[in-house]
């Protein structure tokens, strides 16, 4: 299951309206917990060498994933997973940094309303629609940039985060 969330994100400029991709983890990898929601960056439409997302996200992705490349249909998350020398006792998958806890708590939000079947359901929702609607041209109401600049804005930071 992959999700899109609205979420508020303060910025120097404010806070804006932004929309994230979360997926619901089976817990069969790299001890991610079955049923709650990790982060994703959006998922890969060809094989190959980062090319489908923006300039800033493709080089962060070249240089947080192994090889700098995935296969068709992964979800980008390596982003999360990065640093790896974080804190021990922080669970793996949802950045380091001061967006660790609030990332957790989306997850843990979306596990919840999933379970209790509180969510509106996309048929269509494949690896075009998923990127075209995170990495929007749109504004929002009452934001002052793009879904495309807030969000590549968020995933600088959360790279950014991760060197140090």
């Amino acid at each position: 299951m992959i999700g899109l969330i609205d979420v508020n994100i303060r910025y120097v400029y404010g806070i804006e309206r932004v929309t994230l991709a979360f997926y619901r983890s089976s817990g069969t990898y790299s001890g991610k917990i079955k049923g709650l929601w990790y982060p994703i960056v959006g998922i890969k439409t060809n094989t190959g060498r980062f090319t489908e997302f923006s300039d800033n996200i493709n080089y962060i992705l070249t240089h947080t994933t192994k090889n700098g490349s995935a296969d068709k249909g992964w979800l980008v998350k390596s982003l999360f997973f990065g640093n790896q020398f974080a804190d021990k006792y922080l669970m793996k998958g949802f950045s380091v940094g001061p967006h660790y806890n609030k990332l957790l708590e989306i997850g843990k939000t979306l596990k919840n309303l999933y379970e209790s079947k509180n969510f509106y359901k996309v048929d269509s929702l494949d690896a075009q629609y998923l990127n075209a609607e995170v990495f929007s041209r749109d504004t929002y109401y009452k934001n002052f940039h793009t879904q495309k600049e807030n969000f590549e804005t968020f995933i600088v930071d959360l790279y950014n985060q991760s060197l140090l």
